[in-house]
């Protein structure tokens, strides 16, 4: 398969963030998975690293007192950053992503996310497929199916639109249960693919319009 991104060894790849960039705004996918567009982040997307690396590396420091309280009640398990790869050998691409906490037989992946007022709504709505493509990357690896995948959601507060800094309000975690089972593991491992053939038209087409200008 042809697609935008490829490794070091000319294999096309996806990323999670591409697949639900492709379906939200074709648009967008184009100025930055085309195009080339530097990523541009902002106070969001920074305050959402600053939360994950602090969750990753236990240390709490860049944050105040209040808000370490919160971050420490979220739930850490034996690993982060785990690298994984849901292959499809005989379409030649992969799904890249990185778990960002799981128990250390497997069992159990956590994704951290943060979002304001009514953000956790996405996670929660059937939409989500994130854990599901690293559960099956983990079952394709290991032969280890987790029996348990959770969104730990940090809601934040503050609005940099009127000159507000992003904080972490002052509400518990909340964890929210992904429906992994196997009918809908089935489910994301095809419509992943149907996606990736649709990012894989839309890549060749643009090659072919820049070819004929």
């Amino acid at each position: 398969m042809n697609l935008p991104r490829k490794d070091n060894n000319g294999i096309s790849y996806l990323s999670y963030s591409q697949l639900s960039l492709f379906k939200k705004d074709k648009g967008d996918y184009y100025d930055r998975y085309i195009l080339d567009k530097p990523f541009e982040g902002n106070e969001y997307t920074e305050f959402g690293s600053k939360v994950g690396e602090a969750l990753e590396h236990d240390d709490y420091s860049a944050f105040e007192p209040a808000e370490q309280s919160v971050l420490m009640q979220c739930v850490r398990l034996d690993e982060f950053e785990r690298e994984v790869r849901l292959n499809y050998p005989e379409h030649g691409f992969y799904v890249l992503g990185y778990i960002d906490t799981n128990r250390a037989d497997l069992s159990h992946i956590i994704d951290y996310k943060t979002g304001g007022e009514g953000k956790e709504a996405q996670y929660t709505s059937g939409h989500y497929s994130q854990l599901h493509i690293y559960a099956l990357a983990l079952r394709q690896e290991t032969g280890i199916t987790p029996s348990k995948a959770q969104v730990n959601f940090i809601r934040r507060a503050g609005n940099p639109q009127l000159g507000e800094t992003l904080k972490v309000a002052n509400e518990a975690p909340q964890l929210f249960d992904i429906d992994i089972s196997m009918q809908e593991l089935r489910r994301v491992y095809w419509d992943t693919l149907a996606t990736a053939r649709k990012i894989e038209q839309f890549y060749l087409k643009y090659r072919n319009d820049k070819k004929n200008i």
